[in-house]
């Protein structure tokens, strides 16, 4: 049986800045070395804060940065300084731009930003990833960068973490591209090309060594040279996730579409799951959970039942100030994904209202179940962020 989740709101932090005015950016990790998972949180524009866990869902704000800009989603946690303390990593622009901030292990100390990169084209970086990407037991830093207007696609990069000169633009491998899905506008609002979003990373292969997926598609490394391989068709906007979704002992990828709407598909996205055929070199097998979904901006996996085996949440942002282009509307969903094994799954409502962007898993409370942190992005929960609380 799936477990049952209580709602709370946890903190408020308020980025009304214009001209987008929104939280873009949330991520987990203990920032303090207490044993406590604490939040970060980021304005679109505005401030970036940490949420300091005190036990019992209580949690206190810190200011990280009172400034920042055209920050988007998809950051990680990762000692990059090497003092003890996880910093924080992110990405956005106008024109291509990669942060990090310093964590200086005291609470309201001041944190230090850093450039990675800054790239003159126009674009953002929509997500980075810490991992082992070349298979070295090291891990290394993984961003996709948006390129826009033209030729509208996506740049993949690999950076190894300097053990000095951290306030140095960083050395990156290019490792590939993805090029965007098409689509139709006849109405011209909206860019008819898409570039790639979402990573993940893992052995998708059954070779022992990672992988890297990247929107519709797959890298890997071959005698130091990076082959790219697709394995889907039209799914745009992705967010990623890799798991041994039947039980096989074969890696599988899923996908949820997470802004579709936002692109022209006024029908909402798809959530599938793909499994390689005979050649894993062609393209792969779609199984289909769900569709019409209004963006999808979430998607996890974790063992929430205790059957061993992955379950997938999926949630939608909803839909914002688009009733005059025709849109369908309703509450967004946050959906979790019953695994009964061999590829069977049965959908559960864990919530109808919020909406959630970018959210997170952890077990905030310390009782060893995982918990749900949601941002949502706009609507009157805008500014909260929530916790569900997982009662077992």
């Amino acid at each position: 049986m799936i477990p049952k989740f209580k709602k709370h709101v946890i903190a408020t932090v308020d980025n009304n800045i214009p001209p987008y005015p929104m939280n873009t950016y949330l991520s987990a990790g203990d920032l303090n070395n207490n044993g406590l998972v604490d939040l970060v949180v980021g304005g679109r524009d505005g401030k970036m804060v940490w949420l300091e866990n005190k036990g019992n869902l209580q949690f206190e704000e810190h200011l990280i940065d009172d400034d920042v800009h055209a920050v988007e989603c998809g950051g990680s946690l990762y000692d990059v300084s090497g003092n003890g303390y996880l910093d924080v990593i992110v990405g956005g622009g106008k024109q291509i731009v990669l942060w990090w901030w310093e964590n200086p292990g005291v609470p309201d100390q001041p944190w230090k930003c850093h450039t990675i990169y800054s790239y003159d084209k126009t674009g953002h970086v929509h997500d980075t990833l810490v991992g082992d990407a070349l298979n070295t037991g090291t891990p290394v830093l993984i961003t996709s960068n948006q390129i826009r207007p033209e030729p509208n696609f996506t740049e993949l990069y690999l950076m190894e973490f300097p053990k000095e000169n951290l306030d140095q633009p960083w050395d990156f491998i290019t490792v590939g591209t993805g090029f965007s899905e098409a689509l139709e506008d006849p109405a011209g609002e909206f860019p008819k090309m898409q570039p790639d979003e979402g990573l993940g990373i893992g052995d998708i292969d059954g070779d022992g060594l990672n992988e890297i997926v990247m929107g519709n598609w797959w890298f890997k490394q071959v005698d130091g040279v990076w082959q790219s391989h697709k394995f889907t068709n039209g799914y745009i906007t992705n967010k990623i996730a890799l798991a041994d979704v039947d039980g096989d002992g074969v890696m599988e990828i899923i996908v949820s579409e997470g802004d579709p709407v936002i692109y022209g598909k006024t029908q909402g996205g798809r959530l599938g799951w793909f499994k390689p055929g005979a050649d894993i070199n062609d393209l792969w097998v779609e199984h289909t959970l769900d569709d019409g979904l209004f963006d999808a901006h979430t998607l996890l996996t974790a063992d929430f039942t205790g059957n061993g085996l992955p379950d997938i949440l999926c949630g939608e942002i909803g839909i914002a100030q688009r009733e005059t282009r025709g849109y369908r509307r309703r509450a967004p969903w946050i959906l979790l994904f019953e695994n009964l094994g061999g590829g069977v799954f049965v959908r559960h409502i864990v919530d109808q209202g919020a909406g959630i962007h970018d959210g997170q898993l952890a077990d905030l409370t310390g009782n060893g179940k995982l918990d749900i942190i949601s941002k949502p992005l706009h609507g009157p929960h805008m500014w909260h962020i929530l916790a569900f609380e997982n009662l077992g």
